[in-house]
């Protein structure tokens, strides 16, 4: 997935872009969540292509990446949610222990996304790369 965006700010090898949302965004039922505000994305990716602070450039992420990190963000936490439910009722043997349970699951598989996120975030081939400068 390409997309453009300009440079806003650089560290080191890293650079951080603002992406203008695309045609596919408007009918998007998710873009509440990947861009609240609606005008731009802005996201850290990797700068070995020498871009400085307002060039436009071509932004790539790799669909494989934006399938786990979407897994990761929706589908882990709901297992969690499911798997404390399962627990809660089993071994509570009433609704109260299932309800419980299942907020803990959740908590916990939230902690465990949380503590995967800070680990595979500094990771360079899991985040965004830019392709090519325009300017």
């Amino acid at each position: 997935m390409n997309d453009l965006g300009r440079i806003i700010e650089t560290s080191e090898n890293l650079a951080r872009v603002a992406i203008q949302p695309h045609g596919g965004c408007a009918s998007c039922q998710m873009k509440g969540t990947c861009a609240p505000d609606e005008k731009t994305h802005l996201l850290w990716a990797v700068n070995d292509s020498g871009g400085k602070v307002g060039d436009e450039v071509v932004v790539e992420l790799k669909p494989q990446i934006k399938i786990f990190g979407n897994a990761l963000v929706f589908i882990f936490p709901l297992m969690g949610l499911f798997l404390g439910y399962y627990l809660g009722s089993e071994y509570g043997k009433t609704q109260d222990y299932a309800v419980l349970g299942s907020l803990a699951g959740i908590i916990l598989f939230f902690m465990i996304v949380r503590i995967v996120d800070k680990y595979l975030g500094n990771k360079s081939n899991l985040k965004p790369t830019i392709t090519h400068v325009l300017d």
